[in-house]
């Protein structure tokens, strides 16, 4: 079986639900009174997560500290059937904790738990190590722009993906994108390919994005697709190929993570000998279930009827 490793941010979602019943005495704002909470695993974790929830065997490399948050991390990477390779820094393990006012199911508040930093040229060398171990068929950049992906890292990553044969894909923040010329895929939303492009204000009309498109895969040498919204993807293939994909969406509820479900799709499907249409069509259907579920997400093989 091929094996999957997503390497990239990693984040603990903790989800507080409650009722609101009244306004705050103290202060004239809501006051959520909650009754449940929950952790679900997020960012380049809930890549992985989508991968093992598809029955696919996947390896997550990200940074954790050494703190609660990051000993409840490893514990839901087990429960979700996630082989953690932690990289542990001194900082606390990043969490966002969202409060959920349950009768209507809004967002009324997120608290981040984060601090910067930065990874040095030894924990660099930890994780090509790893990497090196694990030896993956796939590897999937799930990038937040946080600390955990530098020039150093992807350079020495894509030696051993040319080396060895191996796809590379990319989910990162447009700041980003000089780092990965010449891969196997890039997955931007339609906001972030405007930035990348330098047309904030590009139509999303397939027109408009197949002229781009195929600028922007003959710059980067690399297979793109791009989520956009009601338009849902278009894929544009290094040889020029041109799909503009629907899918069929029940109900939005929450489209939170719904890219990391779909690109965790499409790597699954390639990686079980589909092309890269057909992967990307099985990403369009993954994304259209989770969203109309609450928070983050996982779709499994029944779901998707493979």
């Amino acid at each position: 079986m091929s094996k999957i490793l997503v390497i990239g941010d990693i984040m603990l979602d903790k989800y507080s639900y409650g009722l609101v019943k009244r306004l705050n005495p103290e202060w004239p704002s809501q006051l959520l009174n909650v009754d449940r909470e929950e952790y679900k695993l997020g960012w380049a974790a809930n890549v992985a997560a989508n991968v093992a929830s598809l029955n696919s065997d996947v390896e997550l490399i990200g940074a954790i500290g050494k703190d609660d948050y990051g000993k409840r991390f490893e514990l839901l990477c087990q429960e979700n059937h996630v082989h953690l390779n932690p990289v542990v820094l001194w900082i606390p393990t990043i969490t966002k904790q969202r409060f959920i006012e349950t009768t209507y199911q809004q967002q009324l508040l997120r608290v981040d738990y984060e601090e910067r930093c930065s990874m040095s040229h030894q924990d660099n060398e930890m994780v090509f190590s790893l990497l090196q171990k694990i030896s993956p068929q796939y590897i999937v950049f799930s990038d937040y722009n946080k600390w955990m992906i530098t020039k150093e890292l992807v350079d020495w990553v894509k030696r051993y993906a040319q080396e060895h044969d191996v796809k590379i894909f990319v989910d990162t923040k447009p700041s980003n994108l000089h780092l990965f010329e010449d891969v196997y895929l890039v997955k931007p939303n339609l906001k972030e390919f405007r930035q990348m492009v330098g047309y904030e204000e590009l139509p999303n009309t397939d027109e408009a994005i197949k002229e781009y498109g195929l600028q922007f895969v003959a710059q980067h040498k690399t297979n793109l697709v791009i989520t956009r919204w009601n338009k849902w993807a278009t894929l544009i293939t290094k040889d020029g190929e041109f799909y503009s994909l629907p899918t069929k969406v029940k109900q939005v509820f929450d489209v939170t993570w719904a890219w990391d479900t779909f690109l965790a799709a499409i790597v699954y499907a390639l990686a079980h000998g589909q092309d890269l249409k057909s992967a990307v069509e099985l990403g369009n259907r993954a994304s259209g279930i989770v969203v109309g579920k609450l928070g983050t997400s996982t779709v499994t093989p029944e779901e998707l009827a493979i």
